[in-house]
């Protein structure tokens, strides 16, 4: 099986977020449309981030000259505690303007048997 391009994943998962969002009015899908691709691409990134901690992990060595060693929170560590907070910023902000659930209220017969009963 052939693999996808993640410039095809991205398209699809921006699809996606787009159908959540089909039934807001205009003014609100200007900004939703921006703040989906900014998501989209937060999400690639942050899996990209993922991927190295799993790799090199949330601690690393260094070495500030002679005889100073220690160790610190990782470079991967920082950009990825930076973005998932920047990811869940915009995840409220696009929660914020999700369309009201209606309900689909499936029609059991009960109205009609207490008019039946009122004749």
């Amino acid at each position: 099986m052939p693999k996808v391009s993640e410039k095809t994943l991205k398209k699809r998962r921006i699809e996606q977020y787009r159908e959540v969002f089909k039934n807001i009015d205009d003014d609100k899908m200007a900004i939703v449309e921006r703040t989906i691709d900014f998501a989209v691409d937060l999400e690639f990134r942050l899996d990209n981030l993922q991927k190295d901690l799993d790799r090199d992990g949330f601690i690393e060595e260094y070495c500030n000259g002679k005889d100073q060693y220690g160790t610190k929170e990782s470079t991967a560590s920082k950009a990825y505690s930076t973005a998932i907070k920047n990811y869940n910023s915009l995840i409220r902000t696009l929660l914020s303007c999700m369309p009201a659930k209606t309900e689909n209220a499936t029609d059991d017969g009960f109205e009609d048997f207490i008019t039946t009963l009122k004749r």
